[in-house]
């Protein structure tokens, strides 16, 4: 709910910053658009849904530099990290146990691009351009389990019984991504340097999958080590960003 209002709350201001600048229009100088040496960020409202976001479906924070009014370059980046230490300690009674498990992950993706606008109109400035993307995820984990010690390298461990067999599955799989996007939108300034739009893209990208090996030493450390293999996939097709796009210049 709170997210609701927010979203409406942005809309009517910039609603209001749009009349405003149409009820001045006599003394402005008809210059909404950034000009060279601006730069711009943004995210993303979907009023669908309630949400706020940042730009894209990587969470990515963009910037965009433009070096003309007409010709941009732009940059987004992230970097998320999870680590969880999970404990279960009983140290009395006959059935007394110990079991700890560490994992961590961390994620950085970044993309470069440049944008090549049209004169549209006054407020609207369509553009297309082009992207290079890349991310890349690391994982591990760190299962003690009394006398039992598991250790996972790129990527975390599922147990999971199949019949009276323990199955470990991969989960979180380390990984190396890169691509190239084709991209078309629009900037509509409502008012100076502050704009709304929309953008979709057209791209391929391949994903390296790392090898996840699973091993256990210690208590029934006679179990064979579980590889993953070297994997990978192609994406091709087209996408939308989530959401309306929100920015402004500075």
């Amino acid at each position: 709910m709170k997210s609701t209002l927010l979203i409406m709350a942005g809309l009517l201001a910039g609603m209001a910053s749009y009349a405003q600048t149409s009820n001045n229009s006599a003394t402005d100088d008809g210059n909404l658009k950034p000009q060279a040496k601006k730069i711009s960020t943004e995210l993303n409202v979907n009023p669908f849904n309630g949400q706020l976001n940042l730009n894209n479906s990587l969470n990515q924070i963009k910037l965009r530099y433009f070096v003309k009014q007409d010709f941009a370059v732009r940059l987004g980046f992230n970097v998320n990290k999870r680590d969880s230490l999970y404990k279960i300690n009983n140290a009395y009674g006959t059935t007394s146990n110990f079991y700890n498990d560490d994992r961590k992950s961390t994620t950085f993706a970044f993309n470069a691009g440049i944008e090549k606008h049209f004169a549209g109109t006054r407020r609207l400035s369509p553009y297309i351009g082009a992207d290079f993307t890349y991310s890349k995820r690391s994982a591990s984990e760190k299962i003690e389990n009394n006398g039992a010690t598991i250790n996972v390298s790129n990527g975390w461990s599922y147990t999971t019984f199949v019949g009276n067999t323990v199955v470990n599955q991969p989960q979180q799989i380390a990984y190396s991504r890169y691509g190239v996007n084709l991209v078309s939108g629009f900037d509509f300034y409502m008012a100076r340097h502050f704009f709304f739009g929309y953008e979709f893209n057209l791209g391929i990208s391949k994903t390296d999958w790392k090898t996840v090996q699973i091993t256990q030493t210690g208590q029934g450390s006679s179990s064979v080590p579980t590889s993953t293999g070297k994997n990978s996939t192609v994406n091709f097709g087209t996408s939308l960003q989530n959401g309306i796009r929100i920015g402004y210049t500075f």
